[in-house]
Formats: structure tokens, C-alpha cells, sequence
């Protein structure tokens, strides 16, 4: 039996054995039933979404065209040799000249 209420999805009816349910109440921290195997239904469904996002990028991994390097080379307007050198003026000795 399936209806929908409201903005807060559909209800639905079914058959669980007592063991299973007690069980979806611990692992999900539910203390109510619908919540707790709402809560299940979610998890399970987020799960075997993650799983199927990565098996599609083991089978068929992107490509991106060109390496972390090479899009670092293409991005830097200097070679490394060139770049200048980062100045940490916290601990800088030298007093500031007052105008």
C-alpha cells in the first residue's frame, strides 16, 4: 500500500520480523520505527549510489587531457628557477622607516 503525504513522501506498509527492525532502531540511532527504517531506506540508497558511482569511474576513468604537471607548467607564468621567493615579515628584524 503506497500514498503519499504531503511534503513528507510516500507511506508505505510492509513486513519485517521483529529481529530485523530492533536492529535498524540500533544501527540507525532511531528510537521510532518509521523513522528508523526511513533513516535505513536513505543510508542503503546513498550506499549503493557511492558504489555506483565508483564502479563507472574504475570502468571508464576521466581523462582529462594532460597531467597534474603539465597543468601546473601551463598555469605558472615563471619556471620554477625563476619564482621568486616567499618573505614571512613576522619575524622581520629590520625597523619600518616612519614617513
Amino acid at each position: 500500500m503506497l500514498r503519499s503525504v504531503g511534503n513528507r513522501g510516500m507511506r508505505i506498509s510492509v513486513e519485517l520480523e521483529e529481529k530485523m527492525i530492533k536492529d535498524i532502531m540500533l544501527l540507525t540511532g532511531e528510537r521510532k520505527m518509521s523513522a528508523a527504517i526511513a533513516k535505513a531506506a536513505e543510508m542503503f540508497t546513498k550506499r549503493l549510489k557511492a558504489v555506483a558511482l565508483i564502479r563507472s569511474l574504475r570502468e571508464d576513468p576521466l581523462d582529462y587531457g594532460q597531467t597534474n604537471e603539465e597543468l601546473e607548467e601551463a598555469s605558472d607564468p615563471e619556471p620554477a628557477s625563476k619564482a621568486r621567493k616567499s618573505v614571512d615579515y613576522r619575524n622581520d628584524k629590520r625597523k619600518l622607516r616612519k614617513s
